[in-house]
C-alpha cells in the first residue's frame, strides 16, 4: 500500500469521526447530546432532542459522510479496492471517533450511504432486506443487524469483488460490535419470554 492510499483510509476515518448529531446538538442546543436522552449521538436521540428536522439532518450527513470517501476515490482515480478500504474506515470512524474520545454512533447511516456510493443496489437490498426480515422478527435491531450479516453472502450470490464482500462483512461486524449491548438485550429479552 503506498501513502497516498494510506493517506485517504486515515482521512476517511477521520471524516468519519465528525458524527452529525453530535455537532448539531452542540451547535442548536450548546448540550453534549451524549448525556441525554440514550447517550447516543445517532438521529433517534437527536431527534428526541430536536425533533424530526434534526432527525432528518442527522441521517442525511452521517449517510453522506459515508459516501463522500468511495466518491473521492473515484474522483481520483484510486484502485478500486480502495472503494471497500475507506468504506470501513469511515464507519470505523463514526462509531470510534478520535475526536470525541472513540464514543460515537453505531455506524447505520454511515454505512448504509456508503454502501449506496459503493453499489447502489446492494445499499437498497440492505434497506429491503431489514424491512423484510422485520415483517418475520420483532425488533428494528435484530432485523438491521440481520440484514447487515447477511449482505456479504448476498454480495457473494451476486459475484461482486472480493474486496467489496470482504469490505460488507468487516463492516457488518464493526456495526454489530457496536449495536451488541442493545442486541444482547433484546436477545436476553426474547429468551425469557
Amino acid at each position: 500500500m503506498n501513502s497516498e492510499n494510506a493517506i485517504a483510509i486515515v482521512l476517511a476515518y477521520l471524516l468519519g469521526g465528525i458524527c452529525t448529531g453530535y455537532y448539531l446538538v452542540r451547535i442548536r442546543r450548546r448540550i453534549d447530546i451524549r448525556d441525554q436522552g440514550s447517550g447516543g449521538v445517532g438521529a433517534t436521540n437527536v431527534g428526541r432532542i430536536l425533533g424530526t428536522v434534526g432527525f432528518i439532518i442527522t441521517i442525511a450527513g452521517d449517510g453522506l459522510k459515508g459516501a463522500l470517501p468511495i466518491l473521492a476515490v473515484r474522483y481520483f482515480e484510486m484502485p478500486a479496492a480502495m472503494e471497500s478500504y475507506v468504506l470501513v474506515a469511515v464507519v470505523v470512524g463514526h462509531i470510534w471517533p478520535l475526536w470525541l474520545q472513540f464514543k460515537g454512533g453505531r455506524g447505520v447511516a454511515t454505512a448504509f450511504g456508503g454502501y449506496l456510493a459503493l453499489d447502489w443496489v446492494l445499499g437498497l437490498t440492505l434497506l429491503g432486506t431489514a424491512l423484510v426480515l422485520l415483517l418475520f422478527r420483532r425488533g428494528v435491531i435484530l432485523s438491521g443487524m440481520a440484514a447487515f450479516l447477511l449482505l456479504p453472502w448476498i454480495a457473494a450470490w451476486r459475484q461482486s469483488s472480493v474486496e467489496v464482500i470482504v469490505a460488507l462483512a468487516a463492516t457488518a461486524a464493526v456495526v454489530v460490535v457496536a449495536h451488541w449491548p442493545h442486541l444482547r438485550h433484546q436477545l436476553f429479552q426474547e429468551e425469557s419470554h
